[in-house]
């Protein structure tokens, strides 16, 4: 059961059960909230009641389509909970604050989760890379997501081929917490015997901020990036290509918006671009073993950060 906040969150931002009226773009919903509070309040308003909000006319128009959709989009909502996936807002208590903390306006109001959302909110090591990884940077890959099943920690990935798909089964196959930010349909990938097996062993969460049934697209998979470092602790880049792709956008956007440590792999294994985004202050590491140092360090120096006068190191 849906809270009014939750409820309304959905219906001005999802894309299920879509018209011709556009859903709200994370910035402005955000922008929504700062203006008006909890957006439970607009339920049942008119479009007379929303201008008087201060909306203008054609936002209140685009608003009141939104939240008319409320019968539509509970049979949507209710396909999606039969199928094993679970719709989040900020709002519940499973969505993972920190996309609040660390993205601020960029953060998606809406994930789609299945699996066990608990592990959302528990941090952990981000392995990202190349589709087209070296064969020393699978063993690289590989031996990262077992290092982290070895901590008891979550190993954060994209379910893209190469880096993504070696980091996220070696830490699964050695019993360790795994998540998974995707950007395919969330309702084709729980298709897969495979994948609703895993699910149902409560060490993982596939999650998307996309519509479950939207296919595949290149804007989704660097929208999607951002998310794997704003859950992390940690987040190592294996192989990236210099100036260019996904690994190293998401990197240095993750560097320059401070969404987590960003780390690069300095060894046998790495590609031309890892050097440049040592250069530009990811932290080189050189063995998988290194990952305990440096998540204690991120501990401490949250710890720094919480007392009274003291500034966050990173």
């Amino acid at each position: 059961m849906q809270s009014d906040d939750a409820l309304a969150t959905i219906l001005l931002v999802s894309r299920i059960a879509c018209d011709e009226t556009s859903p709200l773009t994370p910035r402005q919903f955000w922008n929504l909230v700062d203006q008006i509070g909890k957006p439970g309040r607009l339920l049942g308003m008119s479009e007379e009641d929303l201008v008087g909000l201060g909306l203008g006319t054609d936002m209140a128009s685009r608003m009141a389509g939104l939240l008319a959709r409320a019968t539509a989009m509970a049979f949507e909502l209710e396909r999606l909970d039969q199928s094993g996936i679970a719709t989040l807002t900020p709002f519940d208590p499973a969505y993972p604050q920190r996309f609040r903390t660390n993205l601020g306006p960029k953060a998606p109001p809406i994930l789609h989760a299945a699996g066990a959302p608990a592990l959302l909110n528990e941090g952990g090591v981000g392995v990202v890379g190349s589709r087209n990884v070296s064969k020393e940077g699978a063993k690289v890959a590989v031996a990262l997501g077992r290092q982290a099943a070895s901590l008891n920690v979550p190993l954060i990935s994209g379910a893209a081929r190469g880096v993504d798909q070696l980091a996220r089964s070696a830490a699964f196959k050695a019993g360790g917490p795994v998540i998974s930010v995707s950007a395919h349909s969330l309702s084709h990938t729980l298709k897969s015997p495979g994948v609703r097996r895993a699910v149902h062993t409560g060490r993982t969460v596939i999650c998307s901020p996309y519509a479950p049934d939207s296919p595949f697209s290149v804007g989704q998979a660097m929208g999607r990036n951002k998310l794997i470092y704003a859950l992390s602790d940690l987040t190592v880049a294996v192989a990236a290509d210099e100036g260019s792709g996904g690994t190293w956008s998401g990197a240095t956007e993750a560097m320059g918006g401070r969404y987590c440590r960003v780390a690069v792999w300095r060894s046998p294994g790495e590609s031309p671009g890892n050097q440049a985004l040592a250069d530009i202050g990811a932290l080189p590491i050189t063995d998988v073993f290194q990952l305990q140092n440096i998540l204690d360090s991120s501990q401490s120096d949250d710890e720094e950060s919480s007392r009274p006068g003291q500034v966050a190191l990173f």
